[in-house]
Order: structure tokens, then C-alpha cells, then sequence
């Protein structure tokens, strides 16, 4: 096999399984939510979210190690220096321990006594107590699951991790479907689904012993060896905080200045599980070709470095368009298929934050790019601006908007990041024209828009809600493919290769 058809191999592997694992968890979540919040009520509903918000800005810990380790990795496993993967592994494992164990002390620091910090009661507060207690019981086995997911990711074997990451989607759909059977309290699902979770990493150290990537799953001590990976973690800390706390924070901004109580969380909940699977998709993308986007950087290729930029946009956009206007297109009617007509008011939100994701994944490939010059100073102090500006927004903005301000606080977060990249990085550190970028991604989204307003304005009167939403997506994907031809944005007979 050629090296060229091996990497198209590799590349349509990883992104279909990708594919599957996202549709599959979107279907599940699509199915569970609802009736979770039917059998929960909105108060525990909104525990259980505020729970899972707290636990993940945790996550900041990781400090960039997860992407180095990715990256180290695959250098080593290329290079055949397996003591090297060995030992770095193993002190990586020590690493996540540490982690694993601060994580578990700051959940209880919280259970204890933070108390003040939401807008709860002192019912619920006891209840969201017992859901942080179950969090750091698990928080150590969770961390050093991420050590066996890096080195699975660096031999290639993402579709692996992504087919775990599907029968882990099962099991929780099982669990939801015990609860509802052996009527469950909201702390015995939350341990079940904790638990389900965490079970992904026997499979994972199996694949990595079977692949013989580590030689033990002990803690070691080389911390020489690791230094390279822990300060290439350290350089993207920075960025990484500011853009966490943009993507994190808004639910918790929501339970701490909003007068609804926990009751807003559940509305957020509702409203994210679309743009979450539209997120997932692109930044699948981006993993994948990461490393291709390293190579060219790291040896000067302009004409790769144009292609990705260029063309890597045009079909970003196109993707994106694909994902995102059909949904914009059936807001309403998906909301009330999801969980009722009773919430068909959040439409315009819903609508608004998958807009907002037409202006931020088209830029994947450029970001990769950047990422991968290793020139990080404008991208923290972009982050920095985009950040601050969009939590003090998020937090003048709730009392009014209530769940609408963390989306109008996103939106001015990707307004002020992209920008950025148009007026800066793309012409300043790439060496390319922004007005190209720019084309290669208006001309795929107002076709998409085109087809929107178009089919929006067709009264399509069905009153089976799914048959409503395939129809109208059917409709739209037809005339956008027509209007790509026709405007010849893509050609049946070409043969694109980033």
C-alpha cells in the first residue's frame, strides 16, 4: 500500500468511526435527556448538570499534557525509541495521578464547603454534595485514562478509541434505562454513569499492552524524559485557560446571577446537546489533520501550508454548512421533538448559537496551522480579550436574557477570535492573504444561507415533527448541492488532496 493511500486510509477510518461515535451519542442524548428531566424534574436535572459544569473545568489541570503527549508520542513510536514511550509513559501516569488527587480535593473542598457559591437551596445543595462525592471517587481512574487514550491516538488507533467511546454510549443509555425500570434515585444513576465512564480504560490498557506501548502500568519517576512533554503542555496553558473558562464558565455564570435557580441550567442543557455534536465534528477534524499541519509548517511548505488554507477552508465551510444550517433551519421543530413544545420557546437561542459555530469552525484549518507554528503569545492575548469580554457580557446580560446571554456572550467570543485571525495571524504569522481565507469560506456559507432562506419561507405543512424536519433537510441539501455545482465550488471530478 502507498504511503499516500495508507494516510487516506488512516484519515477516512478515524473520521467515519468519528462520525458514527458522534450521531450515536447525539441519538442517545437525543433520547435520554428528555426522559432524565421527564423522571428527574427540573431542579435534579439541573444538579446533575451543575455537577458534570464543575467537574469539567477541572479538566484546566491537564495543562496542555494531553496534546503533548499525542504529539511526543507519535515522534517516538515514528522513530522506534520505545524505551523512550516507556518511561515518559509511566511518569505520565504519575503525572495524572497527582492530578487525579487534586482534582478529588478540590471536588470535596466544594461539597464541604461551597455552600454560598450557587444559587440553590440547601435541599439541593445536599443532593449536589453527594454528586461531587461520587466525582472524586472516580476523579483518579479518569485522569490516567487520558495517558492510554494518548498513546492509542498516537499508533493511530483513534477509530479504536472512538468505537470504545460508542459501546460507552451504550452502556449509558442502559443505565438510563435501569433507572427508569428499578426506579433509581438520582445518586444511583449518577454512580452508574460515573462508573460506565470510567470502564473505557480496561480496554485501553488492554490495546496498549496487546500493542506493547507501555511495558507496565505502574507509576515511574523520569522526570527528565518528561520534561520535554511537561513544558510543551506548559506553553498552551495559558491559552487554554481563557478558553475554558469561555466555554465552561457559562453554565456556571448562569447558576450564580441568574434568579431562576437551578431551573436555567436545565434550559442551557437542552439547548447545548445540538451545537456540543456540531463542535465534536469539527474538532474532530482538526485532530486528525493536526499532524499534517505540523509537517508543513516544520518544513517550510507554502504550497501545503496555501492548501490547507485555502482549500482546507472551502471544504471546512462547506462541512460546517452541511452540519449547521439544517438544524437552524428545523429549530423549533427539533426542540419540540427533543423535549416538547413546551421549551419550543428557546428556538431563537438555538438558532443563534449554531450561527455562531458557521463563524468559528470554518477557521479550523488556519487554527491548526497557527497551533502548529508554536507562536502562542497573540493567541493567548486574543483568547484573553475574547474571554473577558464574553463572561462580562454573559453576566450583565443573564437577569434579562436569562440562557440567550451565554449565548450572546459566545458569539462575541468567536466575533472577537476570529477577527483576530483575519487581522493578525492569518497575514502576520502564515504569510497569507486573509481576503482568500475569507472567500474560501463566505462563498460555501451564503450559498448555504441562500438555500435557507429559501426553503424557510416554503410552508411545508406536515404534522409528523421528524418527517417535517427530514423533509425540509432534504430540500435544502439538494439545492445547496445544485448551487455548489452550479457556482462550481466543488467538482464532481475533482480530486482534492490536503
Amino acid at each position: 500500500m502507498s504511503k499516500n493511500n495508507s494516510i487516506v486510509k488512516y484519515v477516512a477510518g478515524a473520521f467515519a468511526w468519528g462520525v458514527v461515535t458522534k450521531f450515536l451519542d447525539a441519538a442517545i442524548k437525543f433520547l435520554t435527556i428528555p426522559l432524565l428531566l421527564g423522571y428527574f424534574g427540573k431542579e435534579e436535572y439541573g444538579l446533575l448538570t451543575l455537577a458534570i459544569a464543575t467537574n469539567a473545568y477541572m479538566h484546566l489541570l491537564d495543562m496542555g499534557l494531553n496534546t503533548g503527549g499525542i504529539k511526543f508520542f507519535s515522534q517516538w513510536l515514528a522513530s522506534g525509541n520505545y524505551n523512550l514511550v516507556y518511561r515518559v509513559a509511566r511518569t505520565n501516569i504519575s503525572f495524572y495521578l497527582i492530578i487525579g488527587l487534586v482534582n478529588s480535593i478540590v471536588l470535596l473542598f466544594i461539597a464541604t464547603w461551597g455552600r454560598g457559591l450557587f444559587n440553590v437551596t440547601h435541599g439541593e445543595f445536599v443532593t449536589f454534595r453527594y454528586l461531587l462525592y461520587i466525582l472524586a471517587t472516580f476523579s483518579i481512574v479518569n485522569w490516567i485514562t487520558f495517558v492510554f487514550n494518548q498513546l492509542l491516538i498516537a499508533d493511530e488507533r483513534i477509530a479504536f478509541t472512538q468505537q470504545m467511546a460508542s459501546v460507552r454510549s451504550l452502556l449509558g443509555l442502559a443505565a438510563v434505562g435501569a433507572t427508569a425500570l428499578f426506579k433509581w434515585s438520582l445518586i444511583q444513576y449518577f454512580v452508574t454513569y460515573v462508573a460506565v465512564h470510567a470502564s473505557v480504560i480496561f480496554p485501553y490498557i488492554y490495546l496498549c499492552k496487546r500493542r506493547k506501548l507501555i511495558s507496565s502500568i505502574l507509576p515511574a519517576f523520569y522526570w527528565e524524559d518528561f520534561t520535554v512533554v511537561f513544558k510543551y503542555g506548559l506553553a498552551i496553558l495559558a491559552m487554554a485557560v481563557f478558553q475554558f473558562t469561555a466555554t465552561h464558565s457559562r453554565p456556571l455564570i448562569l447558576a450564580m446571577f441568574s434568579s431562576e435557580g437551578v431551573v436555567i441550567l436545565t434550559e442551557y442543557r437542552i439547548i447545548e446537546v445540538f451545537p456540543i455534536f456540531i463542535i465534536s465534528i469539527g474538532g474532530m477534524m482538526l485532530s486528525i489533520f493536526l499532524p499534517k499541519t505540523s509537517r508543513a509548517i516544520q518544513n517550510n511548505d507554502r504550497r501545503t501550508i496555501e492548501r490547507i488554507a485555502y482549500e482546507g477552508t472551502k471544504y471546512t465551510s462547506i462541512l460546517v454548512a452541511l452540519l449547521c444550517f439544517p438544524i437552524m433551519l428545523s429549530a423549533r421543530e427539533l426542540l419540540m421533538l427533543y423535549v416538547g413544545v413546551e421549551y419550543s420557546y428557546l428556538s431563537p437561542w438555538l438558532f443563534l448559537w449554531v450561527f455562531t459555530l458557521t463563524l468559528s469552525l470554518h477557521n479550523s484549518p488556519v487554527s491548526s496551522l497557527v497551533l502548529a507554528t508554536g507562536r502562542t503569545k497573540m493567541l493567548v492575548f486574543s483568547s484573553a480579550c475574547a474571554c473577558i469580554t464574553s463572561v462580562v457580557i454573559n453576566m450583565m446580560l443573564t437577569r434579562e436574557y436569562g440562557v440567550g446571554s451565554a449565548v450572546i456572550g459566545y458569539l462575541i467570543y468567536i466575533i472577537i477570535q476570529i477577527s483576530f485571525y483575519y487581522l493578525y495571524f492569518n497575514r502576520k504569522v502564515l504569510g497569507l492573504k486573509s481576503s482568500k481565507v475569507f472567500k474560501s469560506f463566505i462563498i460555501p456559507t451564503c450559498l448555504g444561507l441562500v438555500c435557507f432562506v429559501a426553503v424557510y419561507f416554503i410552508k411545508i405543512e406536515i404534522d409528523l415533527l421528524i418527517l417535517k424536519i427530514v423533509v425540509k433537510t432534504i430540500i435544502w441539501g439538494l439545492f445547496y448541492l445544485l448551487l455548489l455545482l452550479c457556482f462550481k465550488v466543488v467538482e464532481i471530478k475533482r480530486n482534492v488532496q490536503l
